[in-house]
C-alpha cells in the first residue's frame, strides 16, 4: 500500500492488492490526474482490460453515490474497499471522447449540458449528495455554517482577499427575495461541479464522471458550472440569481477546504476562489435585473 509520490495522506494500493482485487496484474499504471484529495490512474490489466483506478478522500461521496444511484449516466463500476479514510473504486474505461472534444460553440455546449442535466434529474435510487441548499431551510442552514466558517477564518488571516464586509454583503444577499424565489422554484440532484471535460459523448448516449461533490440545489447551477469551466459567459443562458448561487457554492468550497481540511496552511488558491466568488455575487446582486 504505497503513498502517493506527491500527496502523501493518499495511500495507493500496490500492483499486488490490485492483482487480487481485479483477477490481473497490472501491466501499466499511468497517473490521469493527481489533487490533494484524489489520485486517478490509468491502469491496463495483463489480461487486456483496461480501467480507471480512483482513490480518494472525504469529503467525497463518490464510492456510496455509485453503489446507490441508478443511471444510464454512469460507467460500470466497483468498489475496491478502503485504506484506512481512503476509499478506492474502479470504473471502466470510456473509449469515447469528451464533450469538451467534440464541441465548443457556447450554444451547442448548452444543447448537450441541457440533455445530460435532465438525466441527472432522471437518476434512480436514493443517492447521497455532499450538501443539500435545495430548500429556504437547508440552504439558511447551509449558508450559516458557512458565514460561520468564513468568520473564523477572518479572524485567524485566512482568506486573503475577502473582508467582514464582503460576509456581511454575502449574508444579506442569500436572505434576499430573489434568492428565496428561486429555492422555492424547485431543486433536486445536481452534479456540483459539471465540466464539459467530464462528459463522455458515446454512440449510446451521455456518461458522466467525477461525482465526488453531488449537491441538492437549482439544476440549472450544472450549467452555470459548466460555462465558467468553458469559459463562457453564463448570463446569456441563465438567470441572474442562479449564477450567483453558483458562485455562493464555490465560496463554500473555498471556505470548507480551508476550514476543514486544511486548517493549518494558508492556501492562497483558495483565497482567490473565495475572493472571485464574492465579486460575482457582489456584481449580480448589485445588477439582478441583467437579460438572459
Amino acid at each position: 500500500m504505497p503513498n502517493h509520490p506527491v500527496f502523501t495522506d493518499l495511500l495507493l494500493y500496490s500492483d499486488d492488492e490490485l492483482e487480487r482485487l481485479l483477477g490481473a496484474r497490472p501491466a501499466e499504471r499511468r497517473v490521469i490526474q493527481a489533487w490533494p484529495l484524489s489520485c486517478v490512474e490509468e491502469v491496463r490489466l495483463a489480461d487486456g482490460r483496461r480501467l480507471v483506478y480512483k482513490a480518494q478522500l472525504p469529503p467525497s461521496v463518490e464510492p456510496e453515490f455509485y453503489a446507490a444511484a441508478d443511471s444510464v449516466l454512469l460507467p460500470a463500476h466497483r468498489d475496491l474497499g478502503r485504506l484506512g479514510r481512503v476509499r478506492m473504486m474502479a470504473l471502466d474505461w470510456i473509449a469515447a471522447p469528451l464533450l469538451s472534444q467534440t464541441e465548443h460553440d457556447a450554444d451547442g455546449l448548452v444543447a448537450h449540458a441541457r440533455k445530460v442535466i435532465a438525466l441527472i434529474g432522471e437518476i434512480g435510487g436514493e443517492p447521497p449528495s455532499y450538501l443539500d441548499v435545495g430548500s429556504p431551510g437547508a440552504w439558511s442552514e447551509a449558508v450559516d455554517r458557512l458565514l460561520g466558517r468564513w468568520s473564523g477564518l477572518l479572524a485567524r488571516g485566512r482568506l486573503a482577499g475577502t473582508g467582514p464586509d464582503d460576509l456581511d454583503h454575502v449574508r444579506a444577499w442569500a436572505a434576499s427575495a430573489p434568492v428565496q424565489a428561486l429555492l422555492e422554484d424547485g431543486s433536486r440532484l445536481a452534479h456540483g461541479d459539471l465540466k464539459a471535460d467530464q462528459i463522455f459523448v458515446t454512440p449510446d448516449g451521455y456518461r458522466l464522471i467525477d461525482w465526488q461533490r453531488p449537491i441538492l440545489a437549482p439544476p440549472e447551477v450544472d450549467l452555470v458550472s459548466l460555462l465558467v469551466a468553458a469559459g463562457i459567459d453564463p448570463h446569456p443562458f441563465v438567470d441572474p440569481t442562479t449564477v450567483a448561487v453558483h458562485w455562493l457554492l464555490r465560496l463554500n468550497w473555498a471556505v470548507e477546504a480551508q476550514s476543514e481540511l486544511f486548517p493549518d496552511q494558508v492556501l492562497p488558491l483558495l483565497g482567490a476562489w473565495a475572493h472571485e466568488a464574492v465579486g460575482h455575487i457582489r456584481d449580480i446582486s448589485a445588477s439582478p435585473g441583467r437579460p438572459r
